[in-house]
């Protein structure tokens, strides 16, 4: 009976280890990357989709709650807290092709 606790428990631990080892970005978030990448190749492209994916985490999803929200300039403001304008355009316009195409009518014209 002791071994075979000991046989569940370590199984047990394996599987919940393999969980989270497993977890990276979403499909979602590796074509958000890739988009940002796309869309400002200067500041972006050199890294790779997965660590952009992680890095930028839920960026993309809460820029679109900003569009949503309100206007282009409501997602701006939110972005440059931490980037600039170009990484900015990069990262609202990536957002609106992966995540809310709907909002694509609050983007500038080019």
């Amino acid at each position: 009976m002791k071994r075979t606790l000991t046989t569940a428990v370590a199984l047990l631990a394996a599987l919940i280890l393999t969980g989270c080892s497993g977890s990276g970005p979403s499909p979602d978030d590796k074509k958000y990357a890739d988009a940002v990448a796309a869309a400002d190749p200067d500041d972006f492209g050199g890294i790779s989709t997965d660590k952009l994916a992680d890095t930028l985490g839920s960026e993309g999803s809460e820029l679109c709650d900003q569009l949503k929200k309100g206007s282009f300039e409501d997602a701006t403001a939110y972005a440059k807290t931490g980037f600039s304008d170009k990484e900015t355009a990069a990262l609202i316009s990536a957002a609106v092709l992966v995540y809310c195409p709907d909002q694509k009518d609050k983007l500038p014209a080019s």
